[in-house]
């Protein structure tokens, strides 16, 4: 009785396998559910997947995502200098300005450290803007 019945297994299984179909299906779809849509019903040639869609697509952290602040609080102590020491030279000598005392002996000066600006662009492959 045992004998007969491995007897049939065996005989079974390769029709088993003759019987499914690995053929892939023609068609996958791939939908992001918004709130209140449903799964739609897959057919025999084609998958469905279903997920549903982030409340926060965004990957970015929300305290990155505003725009930088531009106030005084917030700006570095050396940009705050860079820009006082911008402000009196432009009245004050070596600032090649027409206004104050001396002002176009910084001519020269402002030459010289736009041809070395030059030099260091060419130097890393940056274009030079000729103006």
């Amino acid at each position: 009785m045992i004998r007969s019945l491995v007897i049939a297994a065996l005989i079974a299984t390769p029709a088993l396998a003759v019987a499914q179909d690995n053929t892939p299906p023609k068609r996958i779809r791939n939908i992001l559910l918004q709130a209140g849509e449903t799964c739609p019903r897959s057919t025999a040639d084609e998958i469905v997947v279903c997920s549903p869609a982030d409340a926060e697509q965004f990957r970015i952290p929300k305290q990155f995502r505003e725009a930088p602040k531009t106030d005084v609080q917030s700006t570095a102590w050396a940009v705050r200098v860079d820009r006082v020491m911008e402000d009196n030279q432009r009245v004050l000598p070596n600032s090649c300005s027409p206004i104050g005392t001396n002002g176009q002996s910084g001519c020269a000066q402002r030459a010289a450290e736009a041809w070395s600006a030059e030099k260091r662009a060419v130097a890393n492959g940056q274009s030079v803007d000729p103006n």
